[in-house]
């Protein structure tokens, strides 16, 4: 419908985007912010004049009725939003004419003028629900969501409009969803990964949606109950500190990890202040690829950041992660493997090629070394090595 394309004023020029709106949400942030532009809801449709330039072009008369109705606070977000709900309806002439034949300028002057049509513009709080005659009562029964699986909005229409028919998501999981002999319900959550509602299901062996219920929200229901129950686990490894000093060696260079301990604050704010701005919620967990559709890994830790705290007196670098219930031990090695990989490759080596400003001159922090004294384990192992290793040096 309108074609969306951003480029920087200055170099990198390789790092412009042109796709069409609209576009799935998820890749459309992921796209401008793994490039270093802002989220798509704080990039506004006009910000020509800045780092870069945003132009907006269509060859379909929706497209241009849109574009002109556009005000210098709308954003990308919103555009693609307002784009996403028009395409999926069927009397689009009537759209047309409706924003043509009125003096709108902005993008929510347009969610106005079809509030009352389309629940994503009410500005009343509207759930997708269910309505029965003269119920009886509202008893309800447990169930316990084993597996919790974002899906398209249109793979999410198209189960929900056909319960009945054989699905493979509920095939592949259907030996998860059971009757126990408490009376509770294990069931599966597939839910609309850019609207929000979802669907939950005990299938009892059955590739179609046996038993079910339609839930609104259920996205924001289950992210509010993964950021409620989220355990912490931490991981610890050496770090080297060494002045940057032009032409000398590095190894001349090391500084003493107990001697910079004090330095443990400025440090950390240095950190948080080089990631980049992907990195601030999820941590290393912003680059995950995910090595397929079942990844443990994706479903169970939510984020991973880096820090360096004083243990024993000398300063060491630090992994938190926030995690949902416990990882196997596959699935644990595969995730540890991934750390080191970043702090030797990735988030560690970007980090490393950054100086910090000390009143004793230019430092480098490393969280990897090739040295085979180096690894990364969990917290309660590193202590205790090191607290085995201080008493011997007693």
């Amino acid at each position: 419908m309108i074609d969306f394309t951003i480029r920087y004023n200055k170099e990198p020029f390789d790092k412009g985007i042109a796709v069409e709106l609209p576009m799935n949400p998820v890749t459309l942030s992921d796209l401008l912010t793994d490039l270093g532009y802002e989220p798509p809801e704080k990039l506004k449709v006009n910000s020509t004049g800045k780092a870069y330039t945003i132009e907006l072009n269509t060859d379909t008369n929706m497209g241009f009725a849109i574009v002109d109705r556009l005000c210098d606070n709308d954003t990308i977000a919103e555009l693609n939003n307002l784009c996403m709900v028009i395409c999926k309806c069927s009397d689009q002439d009537y759209i047309y004419q409706t924003i043509r034949n009125s003096d709108v300028r902005c993008i929510n002057g347009i969610k106005k003028l079809f509030a009352d049509r389309f629940m994503e513009f009410s500005d009343k709080l509207v759930l997708n629900t269910k309505l029965e005659s003269k119920p009886t009562d509202f008893l309800v029964k447990g169930c316990i969501i084993e597996k919790a699986i974002p899906v398209s909005h249109r793979k999410f229409e198209s189960i929900a409009k056909a319960p009945l028919q054989d699905e493979p998501l509920i095939a592949k999981y259907s030996d998860v969803m059971y009757a126990d002999s408490n009376g509770m319900c294990h069931c599966i959550l597939i839910y609309d990964r850019e609207f929000g509602d979802g669907i939950v299901i005990n299938s009892e062996g059955s590739n179609y949606a046996r038993y079910a219920q339609y839930v609104p929200l259920a996205k924001t229901i289950y992210e509010q109950y993964r950021a409620t129950h989220l355990n912490e686990l931490r991981f610890c490894c050496p770090i080297e500190i060494y002045q940057h000093i032009k032409d000398y060696p590095r190894d001349n260079c090391i500084l003493d990890n107990v001697d910079m301990a004090g330095y443990a604050d400025d440090i950390n704010t240095f950190i948080r202040e080089n990631d980049l701005p992907e990195e601030l919620e999820k941590g290393l967990m912003h680059w995950y690829t995910s090595e397929g559709p079942e990844d443990e890994i994706v479903e169970k830790v939510f984020s991973a950041h880096c820090r360096v705290e004083a243990i024993n007196g000398e300063l060491t670098g630090v992994i938190t992660a926030k995690i949902i219930g416990e990882l196997s031990d596959e699935s644990m090695e595969r995730f540890t493997d991934y750390c080191i990989g970043q702090l030797s490759d990735g988030w560690g080596e970007s980090l490393e090629q950054k100086y910090m400003r000390t009143e004793n001159g230019e430092i480098n922090i490393s969280f990897w070394s090739d040295d085979e004294a180096w690894s990364l384990v969990p917290e309660e192992e590193y202590m205790g090595d090191n607290t085995q290793n201080l008493e011997m040096s007693m």
